[in-house]
């Protein structure tokens, strides 16, 4: 069966619904609330891998598509959270990320809502996602995988279609006809 990076997308929405629900308990059963965290991250980070090896995604520059995907800060602490919890500690961070020892909860009983909250720890202080809760950081990340996808899924397309339309060239003289949809 073949896999593309469409599969990732929706694991990862999967994910988002539980990680945002106002009880997560109510839309998982077996799972700590700490693993769908991790595994939203894992997700989040590695969809990288699935955008970059799908051969169908159709970037036309994948060199640049790297470099974006690369360039998106939220992505790369997403990437040392995924990855120390993959590896138990990371010997080379890519921004210092991690998840603090430090937690929340919020419980109402009368709405219905028991939130375990945690929170991103960066070795900068300064750092814009330091304190951040978890649940912030990964919608800015699914945000900006939604930029990226959008920047370059298909983006070869326009090329294809001027090169078709290229060689389509006077319909007068009988050359093949293009129909765009």
């Amino acid at each position: 069966m073949e896999k593309f990076h469409q599969e990732q997308v929706e694991r990862i929405d999967r994910l988002m619904k539980i990680v945002e629900a106002s009880d997560p308990y109510k839309v998982m059963s077996g799972l700590s609330f700490y693993d769908v965290i991790v595994f939203t991250c894992e997700s989040m980070w590695h969809l990288k891998d699935w955008i970059l090896n799908d051969p169908h995604f159709g970037a036309s520059d994948q060199a640049a598509l790297s470099k974006d995907i690369h360039a998106t800060r939220c992505l790369l602490i997403c990437a040392d959270i995924a990855n120390g919890s993959k590896h138990l500690s990371l010997s080379r961070p890519r921004v210092g990320g991690a998840l603090s020892e430090a937690t929340g909860l919020h419980l109402d009983t009368e709405k219905g809502i028991c939130q375990e909250f945690y929170y991103v720890c960066c070795s900068d202080p300064a750092d814009e996602f330091h304190g951040i809760e978890i649940r912030t950081l990964l919608r800015r990340c699914r945000d900006s995988w939604e930029q990226i996808i959008n920047r370059h899924y298909l983006s070869q397309v326009d090329t294809w279609l001027a090169q078709q339309s290229a060689q389509a060239g006077n319909t007068a003289s009988g050359g093949p006809k293009i129909r765009l949809i």
